[in-house]
């Protein structure tokens, strides 16, 4: 998401700053400094793509600073100091191998996380699906990621001999900071944090693991799985299975103090899939497969082999919540989208007698009919009530408004300790 992607970059690039305060960038070889100028291009890039989001003016022939307003301006500013940069982008084994020499690997994940990060411009971060706060919020976190590095080109260029500094480095600064200044006037939006690119469900294949581990590995399997439709009565195992996790689920969780809130909830969710099994005794359906229910029947059967007894880890617990909280919505499209294209059928009564039917006592006949021909239908209602896909509204994340001051707060400090500094201080007596 945007919200983590930034803030792994403004976490590395404050820890570089402080470095830089304390001058630990001492003993730089060669071939780091040139991994570091590479990784500083990623960040730079990201600059770029950030600013083009929030401000999509394409057509910058021809005019001047004087004409170019504050986002125009950084733009150019950006795209001049990324022209003027001899060292290319890094290459995967780069960004994927942590780096012996501390200020690189610091580096290495800021650039990590901008790479990352120019996933969610085309997943929800395009100016036409931003409001004009958010919008101005990705324009001043770009300003101010902009104003560390030339923070940190600052102290580079006088430090390493070797360093490459950027072009106009004082005017992309003074760029970054008057729009800065022009974004802060906007309300932010920092909802926007939840928008972005989130990496796709994977199988997690392998040996069963230990504990409640191996249960959400299950769950993790059972949500991958349920990207293709089950067949009726593999979805009915399905429900089945989530009714048996949620209840020991549930259990577990009441050990430990600090699962209360998730034992309330999961107790709820069990009343939920056990109301949902009892209205499909009668769902029928051939279309679709049985690996999502395989997979449910793991998680049940490990889940039911675990002691409520020891701690739990926590983490354990909200990956857990979160998993039902995907599946749940996931169970909510299969079904809706079954009885929609009638692959779903119902078996209903009719006031007849089956006479067909062997034996003396004779049944009432029956019928299948598509799952949707009431729209009134329990099962349907009960989906739509209590497995509804609808996200909750999005709010502002804290850690987000904080993680944003201690980063500003950073590189204003580097810039008050530079200003500070004379050209060549005396001798201490």
């Amino acid at each position: 998401m945007y919200g983590d992607n930034t803030a792994a970059m403004r976490s590395e690039l404050a820890t570089l700053l402080q470095l830089a305060r304390n001058h630990h960038t001492n003993g730089l070889t060669p071939g780091d400094v040139e991994q570091i100028a590479a990784f500083r291009t990623s960040l730079t890039l990201w600059c770029q793509q950030a600013v083009r989001a929030s401000n999509p003016i394409v057509d910058l022939g021809g005019t001047t600073p004087r004409s170019r307003g504050p986002a125009e301006e950084l733009r150019h500013r950006l795209d001049q100091a990324r022209t003027g940069y001899t060292t290319g982008l890094p290459d995967l084994d780069q960004l994927a191998t942590p780096h012996p020499q501390h200020v690189v690997d610091t580096w290495r994940r800021a650039a990590k996380a901008a790479v990352l990060g120019e996933h969610d411009f085309p997943a929800g971060l395009s100016y036409d699906q931003m409001s004009d706060e958010q919008a101005m919020t990705v324009l001043k976190d770009a300003a101010e990621i902009t104003r560390a590095l030339t923070g940190l080109d600052r102290h580079y260029t006088t430090t390493i001999p070797s360093w490459e500094p950027i072009t106009d480095a004082n005017l992309l600064g003074r760029a970054a900071v008057v729009c800065a200044a022009h974004a802060g006037y906007t309300p932010p939006d920092y909802r926007i944090d939840h928008k972005g690119w989130r990496p796709p469900v994977q199988l997690a294949d392998g040996p069963a693991l230990p504990g409640l581990t191996g249960v959400l590995q299950a769950q993790n399997n059972l949500l991958f799985h349920l990207q293709h439709q089950p067949d009726g009565y593999s979805l009915r195992l399905i429900l089945d299975s989530q009714r048996i996790v949620s209840r020991h689920a549930a259990t577990l969780a009441q050990h430990d103090s600090r699962g209360a809130g998730f034992a309330d909830r999961w107790a709820e969710r069990a009343r939920t899939y056990t109301l949902l099994v009892d209205q499909t005794r009668n769902l029928r359906g051939l279309v679709g497969h049985g690996h999502a229910a395989a997979e449910g029947a793991i998680a049940a059967a490990r889940i039911q082999k675990l002691q409520p007894t020891g701690l739990i880890e926590i983490q354990a617990l909200r990956h857990l919540d979160a998993l039902f909280t995907h599946i749940d919505r996931r169970l909510h499209d299969v079904i809706v989208a079954g009885a929609r294209d009638r692959s779903y059928l119902m078996r209903v009564t009719i006031p007849r007698i089956d006479l067909t039917a062997p034996g003396a006592v004779k049944a009432p006949r029956a019928r299948h009919v598509p799952l949707d021909v009431r729209p009134d239908s329990p099962l349907l209602m009960a989906v739509a009530n209590r497995l509804d896909p609808r996200p909750t509204p999005l709010t502002r994340s804290p850690r987000g408004v904080t993680e944003r001051r201690a980063f500003i707060d950073a590189v204003d400090s580097t810039e008050t300790s530079r200003r500070s500094v004379p050209a060549s201080s005396p001798p201490r007596l």
